[in-house]
């Protein structure tokens, strides 16, 4: 199978087997991610690399995934201005990134270059890697127990190993529902409903007597985000289909939006204390003046 192909057909392991990564195979992975694209060619990213067993079972306990005590290595991507603004510094240069919300996107995409050509070269190397987003639910913890300085947040982790097992495959949208030519394309409420029913067959979780207290679950859920009158409709629903459907289920339960925008002030918080500042009015520029 040629690069392209093995990409294409690309899996995320969650089953590790006991064998160690050969070291000089986990250096060439990680030396793609050292040459990922960057704006600018900053690089405002660092990677912690765990492989210690204590380490990776605590981690394990904060991020509540069992497979990262068992995967051969972790790794931590974090948004890292503290060695910029320290290389300024010794410099003379001025510094400002951290007040800035166009400079932090920049730098979460350049972050996550970097991760994918990891999780790129994991696949054509026959390594088994999986996401984490799970960092992000514990800030305060991560900067404890990797020992991050100001200017810097986790935003990812990645787990490393050698596949136990065969992986499975999950189904992804049709190609035309991702790909549009030339502008956006507004598609059907027939099309968007055949696209994700493709994507999520079989998807359904069926009401009985020991889960039927979800439709309430959902009907408080969606009373409280969106309104009185939808909660109803979205309580009909499920009663006349006599199941919850992917998307009640995805983005009702399973990433429940009371509690994702419940956590936004926290997060706000914890930017702010590690040096963060979106706020900052002290200076008015056109955008169209900037080149």
């Amino acid at each position: 199978m040629d690069a392209i192909e093995s990409l294409k057909n690309r899996k995320s392991c969650r089953s590790f087997s006991d064998v160690p990564l050969d070291d000089d195979v986990l250096n060439d992975i990680l030396d793609v991610g050292l040459n990922a694209a960057s704006g600018g060619n900053t690089q405002p990213c660092t990677i912690i690399k765990i492989r210690n067993k204590d380490k990776k079972s605590k981690l394990k306990n904060l991020l509540g995934q069992s497979f990262i005590e068992k995967c051969d290595t972790v790794l931590i991507f974090l948004i890292d201005f503290y060695k910029q603004k320290k290389w300024c510094e010794i410099n003379m240069a001025p510094y400002g990134r951290n007040r800035s919300f166009l400079e932090f996107i920049i730098s979460l995409e350049d972050v996550m270059c970097v991760a994918q050509s990891i999780e790129c070269a994991c696949t054509l190397k026959g390594i088994g890697s999986v996401y984490l987003g799970t960092p992000n639910l514990r800030y305060e913890e991560m900067k404890e127990l990797l020992e991050l300085p100001e200017l810097t947040i986790p935003v990812l982790a990645m787990c490393l190993g050698n596949i136990k097992g065969k992986l499975n495959t999950r189904k992804k949208l049709n190609k035309d529902a991702v790909i549009f030519d030339e502008k956006y394309k507004k598609l059907s409420n027939d099309e968007i409903k055949n696209y994700y029913n493709d994507k999520y067959q079989n998807g359904n979780t069926y009401i009985d007597n020991k889960n039927k207290y979800l439709i309430d679950e959902l009907y408080n859920i969606t009373s409280m985000v969106n309104e009185d009158d939808y909660a109803e409709k979205v309580k009909a629903n499920i009663e006349k289909n006599g199941y919850i459907n992917p998307a009640q289920k995805l983005f009702g339960l399973h990433y429940n939006p009371v509690e994702m925008i419940g956590m936004n002030q926290w997060i706000w918080n914890f930017l702010k204390e590690q040096g963060f500042d979106f706020q900052d009015e002290t200076f008015h520029v056109n955008r169209l003046d900037v080149k």
